[in-house]
């Protein structure tokens, strides 16, 4: 999956940093959320800016990107906020400085304080928080992705587009990185609050409230967007029915069915998002100890893990297999490098765990599924979906799974999500591999 700034950014930002920060400098926590979505665009388009202008830019933004990152300011934003942290708002002030100069960034912070309604000492406190914390994210990036100066610039120049739709209106950087006005900014924004509303007509009511007449313009062409795309859905099959029985309302979860019958249903999922590498990183539980027939040992997981569901459902001799709407498992630890379908190092024991507990149960079968979110291009998707379902397949199979235990893998694409694709974590959750049992 593609690092995307604008995301892994706002993701520092909790709501308990945010509120300490507010705390902190005496402004109310909405006043804050406003003025770090001005803070976070501006401080990327300005490193962006200076890093594509010239390789000395590209330069010095990376050796201050790894500067911050050895220097874990990531691992220490709430001391930026707190009774000892005049120390490093002064580093960020000067990371600030060298990056920007002191005229721009007494410039950027009196625009944003402006934007906001924040006092000026405030919005310039809060940029010496953001500024080391979004380079130590950079730093991270880079150090971990073996990036030099021209690699971190080529990283940032592709952002550009999502960086220009993070810009809000109203705030007008033109006068201080002449690559943003806020004309297409605002332009860039709205396509993509039309787009979004489209798709998840259940924000509508919520942003016709925040703002105000314009939304009710707005909202017969959502419906008519909306009722479009559910005659498509509907009759793009003509009378054939569903193309795909077993993902028809399916439920992607292991709650058991009630009197029979079972529904869609979604489950929140514990964990959080890993704002560095886009994945969302499930809390597996309280361990248990459970043991394998057929002399197929035992497994230690967590009982919020794969693993543990799948044995949990085997070994039931009154869990049925549903032909219709299949028993859906998430792979829990299971994740790919950024963009591709080369299978990371840390899945394998997830892997191998599935392996052993085909062997325990020689009459399982077994099929991969692959999904993504529903940014980017629909048949660009699937197409990266079942790569990556063939890879799980095709690693498992390497690992010692028999050839019948798998009946076969194939890529989804955006279709059947398990989270709300209009959040950065139920974006990641959406991003995932999953096993369906055929038979036991």
């Amino acid at each position: 999956m593609s690092f995307n700034l604008i995301d892994a950014a706002k993701g520092l930002f909790t709501n308990n940093l945010v509120g300490k920060a507010s705390s902190y400098l005496g402004e109310s926590e909405n006043t804050i959320i406003k003025a770090i979505g001005g803070i976070i665009p501006s401080l990327l388009g300005g490193i962006t800016e200076k890093a594509t202008a010239s390789p000395e830019g590209a330069l010095a933004v990376t050796n201050l990107a790894k500067e911050s990152d050895n220097s874990d300011f990531l691992g220490n934003l709430g001391g930026f906020v707190d009774n000892d942290g005049n120390g490093l708002l002064n580093k960020g002030a000067g990371l600030l400085n060298g990056l920007f100069g002191e005229g721009k960034t007494n410039m950027l912070s009196n625009v944003i304080a402006q934007y906001s309604g924040a006092k000026s000492s405030s919005i310039s406190s809060l940029l010496s928080m953001a500024a080391p914390a979004i380079l130590g994210m950079l730093g991270k990036h880079a150090n971990s992705n073996n990036l030099g100066s021209d690699g971190l610039a080529s990283m940032v120049s592709s952002q550009k587009a999502n960086i220009a739709n993070a810009m809000p209106a109203g705030l007008d950087l033109s006068n201080i990185f002449g690559g943003f006005n806020t004309k297409a900014a605002e332009t860039a924004s709205h396509a993509t609050t039309t787009t979004t509303h489209a798709a998840t007509h259940h924000y509508a009511a919520d942003a016709e409230e925040n703002s105000g007449g314009g939304m009710k313009l707005l909202f017969p062409i959502i419906l008519l967007a909306l009722l479009g795309a559910a005659a498509w859905y509907f009759f793009k099959d003509g009378c054939r029915g569903p193309k795909d029985p077993e993902h028809t309302a399916a439920r992607h979860t292991d709650t058991p069915a009630v009197n029979g019958t079972t529904g869609t249903t979604t489950v929140a999922a514990m964990g959080k998002l890993d704002t560095l590498s886009g994945d969302f990183i499930y809390d597996m539980g309280e361990t248990a100890t459970l043991s394998l027939p057929n002399n197929g040992g035992s497994l230690t997981v967590g009982k919020n893990s794969t693993e543990y569901k799948l044995i949990s459902f085997l070994n039931d001799k009154n869990a049925t297999l549903d032909t219709v709407k299949g028993n859906w498992y998430e792979f829990t630890n299971v994740r790919f490098k950024s963009g591709g379908s080369e299978i990371t190092e840390e899945s394998l024991t997830q892997l191998r765990n599935l392996v052993t507990i085909a062997k325990a149960f020689p009459a399982a079968q077994f099929k991969i599924g692959g999904y993504t979110d529903n940014t980017g291009d629909a048949a660009k998707n699937v197409t990266l979906s079942q790569k990556r379902a063939d890879a799980v397949a095709a690693k498992l199979k390497e690992l010692g799974m028999a050839a019948t235990g798998l009946e076969s893998a194939k890529g989804y694409g955006n279709e059947w999500p398990i989270a709300d694709n209009a959040t950065i974590e139920g974006r990641a959750q959406n991003r995932r591999v999953a096993v369906n049992v055929k038979a036991k």
